[in-house]
């Protein structure tokens, strides 16, 4: 490299790796002055506004730039209420994009332009306007005013300028080299035409996922052979193939970052393509933050505060992190959907997220005392001053990448303080939402130090780089060469007689060719893939592929992480995991029969769910769900007979006297409810549910009036734990009655369908009343469901004796023939039966029975531990031991 050289890249990548390009031959060289020419614009800028000799006008950054074509185009629409209607953003981009196309390939003003034309035409002039106010330039304008000063002499130049990189240069970037030549500089331009191409392979996939496979396989096997090679992964559609490259990179080359230590650990290879910033995890939680707390209602989505309690980055992540995860679920437990904000900082507090729930309350304070429409610069200083009160970035210290993370938005923050002028006086929700689309347009890419072996590109940012070895992968028809796509804002005619980038199609063919010469000359190895298919759709390869160059097979290259090395240098071990540990001595099983119905339906579901107190996170919602109302209507009825006591004095009330009773009983049951959940419910919601609740307990108190065997309710909700051989189970017993002839009834109240069908089977499915029935410390001659509905309430159940509950019949009674047909004719045969159903079932929890054995599927469409059946890959097991040997 010659000393006093400029070098104009067309990437910031090659300038870059001329800059850390060293001299064999020497201990210490120059470093070579070797720049963008956005870089170089801006320098230059620089240089003529220090000077002093010459005017010219601070440029726009690409997000203030996009910001006012988005002020222009709402205001040309017509406000912000008609611009709601349109994808204000993505019409200006395109905008953005059509001023700088059509100042950098000098298009002529159009004619008989289309109605789109005229009216960019106008936002373009009316953009221009608002940057006369601003006292600003659009990047394209700021260089073409730097083209002018350049020919009037000022600014000082190189007396050497080598062009490197560049697949082609616009008319506006002639005029500048022009200029430089004008003033006595030469400019040289590196042709990148390929010289002598090496080996080229051709390389079929299966599909994409294959495709990076094989090139991370391949990337794998290079740099084995030759730990210090330098590689080169190509695709043209980058954005497309990014994550799955990463996640095979790094499961392959660096499976120590998996670990939450070394996740920033340093990497072998890099990636052009940068990330929005708002997606960063650290930016992602600010902007939640700020958008929750800034909020003047009273409640909060459930939804939004969940991932911001289970994440981090703000107070109490680290030392409080089980507290908040416990408090998150007990508020999908007892809060509804959108809970207020006083109930959400209790059940932290209560939880143990104390520091959690501090912090959340003194941002919201600190938010709602800052005045409702400031300017962007002081939302600037406050909204990074609120981010600070909650806790952000975390109680630990930050990793290299979050730090980097922190300084761009930090910076981000500055930047919508220069918008002043441009956006006046905002709310706290539109200044948020214009922090967060900066955060979104600023592409954020982590500094790498050094030089990585594999470098992973664009097929423009690989212009000029040279390799031991590339890979180009994602060479279909319809990527390569890339389809046409002329700016809809500018006359197309226009864009194809100037040659235009996207143009036309057979502008993109002339530039494809040449892109591809240019890497086939980049290493002496190079490997061409593409996928054969995109699921049920068959895919083509380029036709700039050499037809005579012979295909490989189809790629099967499996990458190797250290899990598959020890998978595949070990046989593999079959473990049976139908047998669990048997159960403790004495010990006391949650769940109540529910355990015994879980191991009757799929013994691995009992197993997972109450030995292993595994459960599905429940999911909130606005007012009461099935379930609650079944609560609802347990502790009313339990209110109401606790008063009551027995039929005779059910009987005696008057009408009003028994709505006044039930209504008595509906507030004792609500009051209970929202002490137990540390909520109030909406005064209309509160109404609604009491009338609800007044309609339902009418109807089922006109059933109890008549019940042809007179009754008093000797306990409600009573709970007891029973002993089933060594297992010991805690129940609870919705209703126990003494009927006039002495004997006892259990009933428990349903709200939904019942079956009793299951209590004649050997596996009983429905096991709560029948254990009471047949292992409680009293002799029950009535067990029956309680159907406390609108439609058609009433009594589903078995008795020793008729004429004890209406519709339930006795067991010797010639109709009823199901447990006729079960041998089951006397009372004492039925508790047998139970006895040695439920039995069996106990015995199977004592012991360890955890296999997944179902009769039907259907069976396990409330089971909440279903993923850990995995049902799915057993009936592939299965399928694959019942195939035929071939």
């Amino acid at each position: 490299m010659t000393p006093g050289t400029l070098y104009l890249c067309a990437t910031s990548r090659l300038a870059q790796s001329l800059r850390q390009a060293n001299d064999a031959a020497t201990e210490r060289w120059r470093t070579p002055a070797a720049l963008t020419l956005a870089q170089w614009q801006t320098q230059m800028a620089e240089e003529i506004l220090l000077s002093g000799r010459a005017t010219l006008l601070p440029a726009l950054t690409a997000e203030s730039e996009q910001l006012l074509w988005e002020v222009v185009l709402a205001q040309a629409i017509g406000g912000e209420a008609s611009a709601e209607l349109f994808d204000l953003s993505g019409l200006a981009a395109e905008a953005m994009a059509a001023h700088a196309l059509a100042t950098h390939w000098q298009l002529p003003a159009p004619h008989a332009a289309s109605p789109e034309s005229r009216a960019f035409a106008a936002w373009q002039q009316d953009f221009l306007n608002q940057c006369t106010k601003l006292q600003r330039l659009p990047q394209v304008n700021q260089l073409q005013s730097l083209v002018e000063l350049l020919q009037a002499g000022y600014g000082s130049l190189p007396q050497h300028i080598v062009l490197a990189g560049f697949d082609r240069f616009t008319p506006l970037e002639e005029r500048l080299f022009a200029a430089f030549s004008a003033r006595g500089c030469t400019v040289e331009r590196q042709e990148l035409s390929a010289g002598s191409t090496g080996s080229v392979t051709h390389q079929p996939c299966a599909d994409s996922l294959a495709e990076c496979h094989a090139a991370v396989a391949w990337a794998q096997k290079q740099l084995q052979a030759n730990p210090q090679a330098r590689l080169g992964i190509v695709a043209p559609d980058l954005s497309r193939v990014r994550t799955p490259l990463i996640r095979l990179l790094d499961a392959t080359l660096h499976p120590a970052s998996l670990r939450p230590d070394a996740v920033d650990m340093p990497r072998s290879y890099n990636i052009s393509l940068g990330e929005p910033l708002a997606q960063q995890p650290l930016i992602a939680t600010a902007l939640s933050l700020l958008r929750l707390l800034g909020r003047t209602t009273p409640h909060i989505a459930q939804a939004d505060l969940s991932p911001l309690l289970l994440g981090s980055f703000w107070a109490g992540d680290d030392s409080e992190a089980d507290a908040r995860a416990q408090g998150e679920a007990r508020m999908r437990r007892q809060l509804p959907a959108t809970p207020q904000w006083a109930s959400v900082f209790h059940s932290l507090a209560a939880a143990g997220a104390s520091r959690s729930a501090h912090a959340l309350r003194a941002t919201m304070t600190a938010a709602q005392a800052l005045p409702r429409r400031q300017l962007p610069s002081q939302w600037a200083q406050h909204l990074p001053a609120l981010l600070k009160t909650t806790g952000w970035p975390g109680e630990r210290t930050l990793t290299s990448v979050e730090f980097q993370v922190q300084q761009a938005f930090l910076a981000l923050c500055y930047e919508l303080g220069q918008f002043d002028a441009l956006l006046g006086p905002l709310s706290f929700s539109t200044a948020l939402q214009r922090l967060a689309d900066l955060c979104r347009r600023r592409l954020f890419q982590p500094q790498t130090r050094g030089e990585p072996h594999i470098q992973i590109l664009g097929v423009l940012e690989s212009a000029g780089l040279h390799f031991d070895a590339l890979w180009v992968m994602g060479l279909n028809d319809e990527l390569w060469p890339p389809p046409a796509r002329p700016n809809p804002l500018l006359p197309i005619a226009s864009q194809q007689a100037a040659g235009c980038a996207r143009a036309s199609a057979a502008v993109e063919l002339a530039f494809a060719r040449k892109v591809h010469a240019r890497l086939l000359g980049a290493a002496p190895l190079v490997t061409l893939s593409w996928a054969s298919s995109d699921g049920n759709r068959i895919l083509r390869p380029s036709p700039l592929l050499d037809p005579d160059c012979a295909a490989s097979p189809v790629a099967s290259d499996h990458i190797l992480t250290p899990a598959t090395s020890r998978a595949a240098s070990r046989p593999h071990e079959r473990i049976h995991d139908a047998k669990a540990p048997p159960l403790a001595s004495g010990e006391l099983l949650e769940g109540g029969s529910g355990v015994l119905k879980a191991q009757a339906l799929c013994p691995a579901w009992a197993f997972y769910r109450y030995r292993l107190a595994a459960a599905a996170l429940e999911t909130p919602v606005d007012g009461l769900d099935a379930s609650l109302r079944g609560t609802l209507v347990h502790s009313a009825l339990q209110h109401f007979w606790l008063a009551t006591k027995d039929q005779g004095s059910l009987l005696a009330q008057n009408d009003a006297a028994r709505q006044a009773a039930i209504a008595e009983a509906i507030h004792l049951a609500l009051a209970d409810f929202e002490q137990a959940g540390n909520f109030s419910l909406p005064a209309e919601f509160r109404q609604l549910e009491c009338e609800r609740l007044q309609r339902l307990l009418h109807r089922w108190l006109t059933v109890e009036t008549e019940r042809p065997c007179a009754f008093s309710v000797l306990a409600c909700e009573q709970e007891k734990v029973l002993a089933v051989g060594n297992l010991r189970i805690r129940v609870v017993i919705d209703r126990v009655d003494q009927l006039a002839d002495g004997s006892l009834a259990v009933l428990d109240y349903k709200t939904g369908p019942v079956d009793t069908k299951s209590w004649l089977a050997d596996r009983i499915s429905e096991p709560q009343l029948p254990l009471y029935a047949a292992f409680g410390d009293c002799a029950m001659e009535t067990v029956s469901f309680a159907r406390v509905v609108l439609d058609e309430p009433g009594f589903s159940g078995i008795s020793a004796q008729p004429e004890r509950l209406a519709k339930v019949p006795a067991v010797s009674a010639a109709t009823n023939k199901s447990y006729a047909q079960a041998g089951l004719t006397t009372w004492e045969a039925v508790i047998n039966h139970w006895q040695r159903s439920i039995g069996e079932l106990a015995s199977e929890i004592e012991h360890g029975a955890a296999a997944v054995v179902l009769n039907d599927a259907n069976d396990l469409r409330y089971c909440d531990v279903l993923p850990l059946l995995r049902l799915a890959e057993r009936q592939r097991l299965w399928q694959e031991s019942c195939a035929p040997a071939r």
